[in-house]
C-alpha cells in the first residue's frame, strides 16, 4: 500500500464542517464541539418530554373516571336576585369545599317562582358549556317540603343539581338522560343542620361542588325514574298555521315561542313574507325577516333567534307589552297569502 502522508476529507454535519485527518498509523479526529453540544441538548429535551408524559399518564391513571370527567366548573342559575346574601353564601360554601372551583353565574334574575323560565334559561345556557360541567339550578317554591333534591346526569356528561320540580325537563329533552339520582348522602351536603328554607346553600351547591371536585355522582344516592317533568305541549303545524306557546321573555320584552326553525321551514315561510301573529287575545300584522333592523322602528317582526326558536318582537319596542303576553301565552302564526 502506498504511503499516505496526509489525506483530508471534508464532511458537512449540521452546517458545521468537520475535518477528518488520517495519519499513517493513527486516525486523528477533530471533534466538532458544536455538534456534540447540540446532540446533548436534544437528548436532554427528549428525555424531559418523555418524563413529563409519563408523569401526566400516571396522574391520569390515578384519577377515578369521575375525576377525569369533571372539569371543576359549577354554573349557578337561581331566582334569588343579587341584593341579598344568598348568592354570596352559596359561593362561600363551594369555595370552602373546593377552593379551585370555577364558579360561573348564568343568572340570578329568573322571575321568582317561575320554574318554566328557569328551565328554558338553563337549557339555552347549558348548550354552550363543555362536558363535565356541573349546574346548580334553584327556582324552588317548594323548598323544605317533600319534593326531592336530585342530580341529573345527561348523555353529554353534564350534571344538573336542584329540586325535583320539573326545572330539568328541557335539559333532559335536549341532551338525553343517563341517570337521575335522589340526593341522600349527607357527606355531599353542608355540615351541620340543614335549613328547611335554604337547600340551595345546604344541599344543592355543596353536592354540585363535590361532583365538580371529582367525587362520583353515583355516591349521592339511589337512582330514581319517577322524577317530575313539566307538562309542555309541543309546537305543531295545523294546516297553514304554526301553533305554540311563549316560553321566554327577555329584558327587552322580546317573546320566544317553543316553535323551532325546522317547523317554520316546514310551513314554507320565506324572508319578507307577511304573517298574522296572534299571542293570547291580540293579533297583529307582522313580517318574517332576519333581524330587528330589517323593519322600520316600531314595526312588528318575527325571525329565527340565536336560540333556533321563533322570536316575536317589535323593533325598538316591547312585544310583551304590545301583546300583554308572558310565559305560557298561546301563539299562532299564519301566513298572509
Amino acid at each position: 500500500m502506498a504511503d499516505i502522508s496526509t489525506v483530508s476529507r471534508r464532511f458537512l454535519c449540521l452546517s458545521n464542517e468537520v475535518e477528518l485527518v488520517f495519519c499513517e498509523k493513527t486516525i486523528c479526529r477533530r471533534r466538532n464541539t458544536a455538534v456534540l453540544l447540540i446532540n446533548r441538548k436534544a437528548s436532554s429535551v427528549v428525555l424531559a418530554v418523555v418524563v413529563a408524559l409519563l408523569a401526566v399518564a400516571a396522574v391520569a391513571l390515578a384519577q377515578s373516571p369521575a375525576q377525569r370527567l369533571s372539569n371543576g366548573i359549577v354554573a349557578l342559575l337561581t331566582d334569588w336576585g343579587e341584593r341579598d346574601f344568598y348568592v354570596g353564601a352559596a359561593k362561600g360554601v363551594a369555595l370552602s369545599i373546593f377552593p379551585e372551583v370555577k364558579l360561573v353565574d348564568i343568572t340570578h334574575d329568573v322571575e321568582p317562582y317561575n320554574i318554566m323560565e328557569g328551565a328554558v334559561t338553563l337549557m339555552l345556557a347549558a348548550r354552550e358549556f363543555p362536558a363535565g360541567t356541573t349546574f346548580v339550578a334553584v327556582v324552588d317554591p317548594g323548598v323544605g317540603t317533600e319534593r326531592r333534591p336530585i342530580v341529573v346526569h345527561t348523555q353529554n356528561d353534564l350534571f344538573f343539581v336542584g329540586p325535583d320540580n320539573g326545572i330539568f325537563t328541557l335539559v333532559m329533552q335536549e341532551f338525553g338522560v343517563k341517570a337521575v339520582y335522589h340526593i341522600t348522602n349527607s357527606s355531599f351536603m353542608r355540615p351541620g343542620k340543614i335549613s328547611y328554607s335554604f337547600h340551595g346553600r345546604d344541599i344543592f351547591t355543596p353536592t354540585a361542588t363535590h361532583i365538580a371536585a371529582g367525587r362520583p355522582v353515583s355516591e349521592v344516592g339511589p337512582v330514581i325514574d319517577d322524577y317530575v317533568l313539566l307538562d309542555i305541549e309541543p309546537a305543531r303545524l295545523e294546516g297553514e298555521a304554526l301553533i305554540g306557546e311563549i316560553i321566554l321573555v327577555d329584558v327587552y320584552g322580546n317573546l320566544q315561542a317553543n316553535i323551532g326553525a325546522a317547523l317554520v321551514e316546514e310551513l314554507g315561510l320565506q324572508f319578507g313574507d307577511e304573517v298574522w301573529v296572534t299571542v293570547g287575545d291580540t293579533t297583529v300584522r307582522s313580517k318574517f325577516v332576519n333581524t330587528y333592523g330589517d323593519v322600520p322602528v316600531g314595526d312588528d317582526l318575527i325571525f329565527i333567534a340565536s336560540t333556533d326558536l321563533l322570536e316575536i318582537a317589535v323593533n325598538y319596542g316591547n312585544a310583551a307589552e304590545r301583546f300583554n303576553a308572558g310565559i305560557g301565552s298561546p301563539v299562532r302564526i299564519e301566513p298572509i297569502r
